[in-house]
């Protein structure tokens, strides 16, 4: 055990499970995770899977708008690429941009959708 810093004194154990309660003052965030179950971890994993996801639809927004607006018009102008392929390769990329941007839209709404798991958890290491 080791000596608690709060104003009030007392004894915190980094074992809880061997008996030994520990107990944070009121208002206070427990120093101990043994309040955080496996099941909340799942779901701060979830939780983080949408910002994964949220990334990964930038960087393929931002990737088939680079081709379809600055690479093939250039490529194009250039007469590295025929008219006509450049033509046809735009919209299916266009395409992709939509369907990134659809995607990020989902995982924004899953995001504020399981937001509220981390008040819970709180809430539990408060009590």
């Amino acid at each position: 055990m080791a000596a608690c810093s709060w104003p009030h004194g007392g004894l915190v154990s980094s074992r809880p499970h061997h008996g030994v309660k520990t107990s944070a003052p009121k208002g206070r965030l427990s120093t101990d995770p043994a309040f955080t179950t496996a099941l909340d971890w799942q779901r701060v994993g979830g939780l983080l899977l949408t910002l994964w996801w949220l990334a990964g639809s930038a960087l393929g927004f931002v990737g088939s708008l680079l081709l379809a607006h600055g690479m093939l018009p250039s490529l194009g102008a250039t007469r590295d690429l025929p008219a006509s392929t450049v033509r046809l390769a735009r919209p299916p990329l266009y395409l992709a941009a939509a369907t990134f941007v659809a995607l990020g839209g989902v995982s924004v709404f899953l995001f504020l959708d399981r937001v509220d798991l981390l008040k819970g958890i709180f809430d539990k290491g408060l009590a």
